[in-house]
């Protein structure tokens, strides 16, 4: 199941769950999956080069995920963290859903903040390029995390948990 509440595991009868959040917000046991690099990325036809030129951000639609929750995720944060504070963008398009966000980017309706983690695999297949790389320092607090309903799960539960690990560990080329 997928759902953005977090629930009472037990009270729901789930084993297993995998939130985003950041370590203070974690049952004691829980596991970190991944973290979160952000950066900006687009559909290989908009052929953008870098977004530290004011004339490439003047031509550019950017694709904003409109959440006070996550600032990371915002573009006034990424661009007044990259000196480009009073940059214009030829517009904003706002999305009130992160994977809206990112189906927008895939179609080459503009530029998107990527959760490289997360779409990894459309950058690997072409479908997606990383336009500046993730700015070194900017640290990310949030990460996905594994988090059992028991503090002694039952062996299915124990072996599914093993799998998820794993998968998470694993390169994204792989």
């Amino acid at each position: 199941m997928a759902n953005n509440q977090i629930v009472d595991l037990r009270n729901e009868g789930i084993d297993l769950a995998v939130r985003y959040t950041c370590a203070s917000s974690v049952p004691p046991g829980s596991r970190r999956l991944f973290g979160e690099t952000i950066a900006p990325v687009a559909h290989p036809s908009l052929a953008v080069k870098s977004l530290r030129s004011g004339s490439w951000l003047s031509k550019l639609t950017l694709l904003e995920f409109d959440d006070a929750r996550y600032p990371w995720l915002q573009w006034r944060t990424w661009l007044e963290a990259a000196g480009r504070k009073d940059a214009k963008p030829r517009a904003f398009v706002h999305f009130n859903q992160y994977d809206l966000v990112m189906q927008a980017a895939l179609a080459g309706q503009g530029v998107a903040l990527g959760r490289l983690e997360l779409i990894a695999p459309q950058v690997d297949e072409g479908r997606l390029v990383v336009i500046d790389p993730p700015r070194h320092g900017a640290a990310i607090a949030h990460g996905h995390w594994l988090i059992h309903a028991e503090a002694q799960p039952r062996r299915e539960v124990t072996d599914v948990a093993a799998w998820i690990e794993a998968e998470a560990s694993a390169p994204a080329s792989a």
